[in-house]
C-alpha cells in the first residue's frame, strides 16, 4: 500500500520550515501561521479517510504535534491527536521508532500543564535563557520503559541537558555551503570542549537540517563523518544508509544499514528498512 504523497509533502514542509526558523529565514509568527494551514489540511485528509499506512499516521502526527489555535497557543486537541496518530502508526507497524510516541505523550502532557513522564521535553523562560527540563513525574514509568522507547534514563538526561544548551552547528554554518570547513571544525572539536554541539546527536541534527534544505551532498559528508568519529553508535549508520538509498546508492545503503543492525541487533526499524531496501 502506497503512502499518501500529499501527507509526505506536508510533513516534509513542516520540517523544512523549522530548519528555516533555526537559520533565521522564517519568523516565529510566520511559522505558526504555516502550522495552522498544515493542520487544517491534515484534518481534512483524516476526515476523508485518506490515511492508510503507518507512515501516513506518522506524517499526520508530525503536523498535529505543532498545532496551534488562532491565538498562537498550543492546542491540546492537536497534541492529543498526535498521540493518537502515533499509537495507530505503531499498531500498523511495530518497528516504528517508539521515541516518537514517547515525545508525543510528553508534549501532550506539557500542553495540558501536567508533568511529563518520559523526559523528552525541555522549556526555557525566554530567548537567550538556557533550556531546562519541563517538570517530570518520575514515578509513572521506569528507566527500563524509557529505554524501550529509546529515551535516555533519568541520569543520562542530565548529561543530555548540557548538550542541548550548547550552540547548534547550523548557527555557525547556516547554509552548509563550505563543507570542508564544516568537516574540519567537527573533526577538531568532537572530542574537545566546545561551545557548539559536536556530539553525534548534534552533528546528526545538523545533517538532517542540511538534507531538508536540499543540501544533500553536504548532509552525506556530515553523516559519513559521524560514522567515522563515532563508529560504535548504530543510529548514524542507519541515517547514512537511508540517505544513500535516497541518492540511489543502494549497495552502499545496504552495507550502512547492516552495520547499524550489527551494532544493535534489536534495532527493529533498521531491520525493516533493510528488508524494504533489498526488495526493491
Amino acid at each position: 500500500m502506497k503512502n499518501n504523497p500529499e501527507l509526505e509533502k506536508i510533513a516534509n514542509q513542516d520540517q523544512v520550515d523549522r530548519s528555516k526558523y533555526d537559520t533565521g529565514d522564517l519568523s516565529e509568527v510566520e511559522l505558526w501561521a504555516k502550522d495552522r494551514v498544515r493542520l487544517s489540511r491534515v484534518v481534512e485528509i483524516l476526515n476523508a479517510g485518506e490515511m492508510k499506512t503507518s507512515s501516513d499516521y506518522i506524517n499526520a502526527a508530525i503536523v498535529f504535534q505543532h498545532g496551534r489555535d488562532k491565538g498562537n497557543k498550543r492546542d491540546p486537541f492537536a497534541s492529543g491527536m498526535a498521540v493518537k496518530m502515533m499509537r495507530e502508526a505503531i499498531t500498523l507497524d511495530a518497528s516504528v521508532d517508539k521515541w516518537l510516541l514517547a515525545a508525543a505523550i510528553d508534549r501532550d502532557l506539557m500542553i495540558r500543564d501536567e508533568p511529563q513522564i518520559y523526559g523528552t521535553q525541555y522549556i526555557r523562560k525566554g530567548e537567550g535563557h538556557p533550556w531546562e527540563f519541563y517538570k517530570l513525574d518520575s514515578s509513572v514509568i521506569s528507566d527500563e520503559e524509557r529505554r524501550a522507547h529509546r529515551v535516555e534514563t533519568l541520569a543520562e538526561q542530565k548529561i543530555e541537558l548540557e548538550r542541548i544548551n550548547k550552540k547548534k552547528l547550523i548557527e555557525r554554518f547556516p547554509t552548509g555551503e563550505n563543507i570542508n570547513e564544516i568537516l574540519d571544525f567537527c573533526k577538531t572539536y568532537f572530542s574537545k570542549e566546545s561551545e557548539y554541539d559536536v556530539s553525534w546527536k548534534g552533528m546528526s541534527r545538523f545533517a538532517f537540517q542540511l538534507k531538508r534544505l536540499k543540501k544533500t551532498e553536504a548532509a552525506f559528508f556530515v553523516f559519513k563523518l559521524i560514522t567515522e568519529l563515532y563508529p560504535n553508535e548504530y543510529d548514524p549508520f542507519h541515517s547514512l544508509g537511508n540517505l544513500l538509498a535516497e541518492m540511489g546508492r543502494k549497495e552502499e545503503a545496504i552495507e550502512a544499514i547492516k552495520k547499524s543492525i550489527e551494532l544493535n541487533p534489536e534495532f527493529e526499524l533498521g531491520k525493516k528498512d533493510l528488508s524494504d531496501l533489498m526488495e526493491k
